[in-house]
């Protein structure tokens, strides 16, 4: 009987071990990717709950992951729409910017070629070939807008002096 108490013993001693082992076993002890665990190094994760440890904090290094892409993603497309934006902004003061270089032309012509000779005539002339030199550095909305009503206030002073001719 003492053989059968002494073999008992051991088996318990070895199960109080690996218990105890277990018990001493942290979660970081518990790498998933180790090289070469021990058996008892194994045993105590899977009883100490070591590896589902580790499988939770990589599953929410994942979750967290997954957050700041989509995060990314959607800065990414606020600031693509934005330059959209700012891009089509652009285009269109160009587009009024080339339509007052090209009114401003057409009205310089038309005063060149009239048949108004005065001073008046001469200081028109002056100063749409000034404002054609303020056109070519123009680059925002409100120098676009200063510009096109100045090229109404030439057009209705051009207006005036042909009126004014045809009535000499």
């Amino acid at each position: 009987m003492t053989k059968f108490m002494d073999y008992l013993m051991r088996k318990y001693l070895l199960l109080a071990t690996i218990v105890l082992t277990g018990c001493t076993t942290s979660p970081q002890d518990c790498d998933l990717h180790a090289q070469d665990p021990s058996f008892i190094t194994k045993l105590s994760c899977a009883t100490s709950g070591g590896y589902r440890q580790q499988v939770d904090q990589k599953e929410q290094q994942v979750r967290l992951s997954q957050y700041e892409n989509e995060s990314a993603k959607q800065q990414l497309a606020y600031t693509q729409n934005r330059q959209q934006n700012v891009n089509q902004k652009l285009a269109d003061e160009q587009a009024r910017l080339n339509a007052v270089r090209s009114d401003l032309s057409q009205t310089l012509a038309q005063l060149k070629s009239s048949k108004i000779k005065s001073s008046e005539r001469q200081k028109e002339i002056q100063q749409l070939q000034d404002l054609q030199r303020q056109s070519q550095h123009a680059s925002g909305a409100s120098e676009i807008a200063a510009i096109e009503k100045k090229v109404a206030e030439a057009k209705q002073k051009i207006k005036v002096l042909e009126e004014a001719n045809t009535l000499r």
